[in-house]
């Protein structure tokens, strides 16, 4: 009898397919995280945009732009501290689609009142970056208890001055209590900084900054140091240009953002800019000046 042929694959024709599987599947990984990697930039862009429309609506509302953060003195808790703390991103909830958050929040008494304990706890994905790995899963902690509050991941501009030195200088677009008009910024919209990045967890460089060693920013508040009530933490919510962006020596009160040689600004005008990391600093700080009458090239 004639013997019967098997049709199927030899060893040698099986390991070549599983090599070419292989080869296929290495090439379109890099293609896929490319494509994820986009859409998560293009997320936190338009996160920023949002905020852009929320802050000129606020200011088409009310005249000025929100503060800050408003520091209100509380001599019953401690003299010199701050009885409120609401920043900004409290404030254009409304502006957000957020009106019944806005409307959990008692604003007569501290943010760090019990009364305001589930409102300041809510995550808002509009406020944070989808490369920001820490801040969509951690708390932000205060004190011993702890008072926990909700990371973000973008912050308004202060201005070149020191934080930590005076919290009421006004060189910037958003300082403690103040009140801004588009008006005041005779630098132009388009050439001033309204908010930028900050993505929480470690320092870039660790242990460079004595007791400090991670970026600490919410959306809600700027919340007093339990143990030391007269500092006001205003850099919870605030940037000041002490380094370009992303500078390997930022600390708390600079902009580090979750992205490789750059950083997501969102300018005056609404619009948004990605500035490099290596950008000219004298120019990164006369971008952040809303009156410093500073002749500007290219960014």
């Amino acid at each position: 009898m004639p013997s019967q042929r098997r049709n199927g694959f030899t060893l040698i024709e099986l390991l070549v397919v599983i090599a070419i599987i292989a080869v296929l599947i290495g090439l379109l990984l890099p293609a896929v995280q490319q494509a994820r990697d986009a859409a998560r930039r293009t997320q936190c862009r338009d996160h920023l945009k949002q905020m852009g429309l929320a802050l000129h609506n606020y200011h088409d509302a009310h005249g000025t732009l929100p503060p800050g953060y408003v520091y209100r003195p509380d001599n019953s808790y401690s003299p010199a501290a701050n009885g409120s703390g609401f920043s900004w991103g409290a404030m254009v909830l409304p502006f957000l689609e957020q009106a019944p958050l806005y409307g959990q929040f008692n604003f007569s008494v501290a943010v760090f009142a019990a009364v305001n304990e589930t409102p300041r706890e809510v995550r808002l994905p509009v406020f944070l970056c989808p490369n920001d790995s820490v801040s969509h899963e951690r708390m932000i902690e205060m004190g011993p208890a702890p008072e926990r509050y909700a990371m973000g991941s973008f912050v308004a501009n202060f201005g070149p001055p020191d934080l930590d030195d005076d919290q009421e200088q006004r060189l910037g677009m958003f300082s403690r209590n103040s009140r801004t008009r588009f008006g005041d910024v005779t630098d132009g919209l388009s050439n001033t900084l309204l908010c930028g990045e900050r993505e929480n967890g470690p320092f870039r460089r660790a242990g460079s900054h004595g007791v400090h060693f991670e970026y600490e920013t919410t959306w809600c508040c700027a919340v007093r140091q339990w143990d030391e009530p007269e500092d006001d933490h205003g850099h919870m919510v605030l940037f000041q240009t002490g380094n370009v962006p992303n500078d390997p020596r930022s600390d708390d009160r600079d902009v580090s953002a979750p992205h490789v040689g750059y950083a997501n600004f969102l300018m005056g005008d609404g619009s948004v800019r990605g500035l490099s990391e290596n950008m000219d600093f004298r120019l990164y700080q006369s971008l952040s000046t809303r009156a410093g009458g500073e002749v500007l090239g290219e960014f």
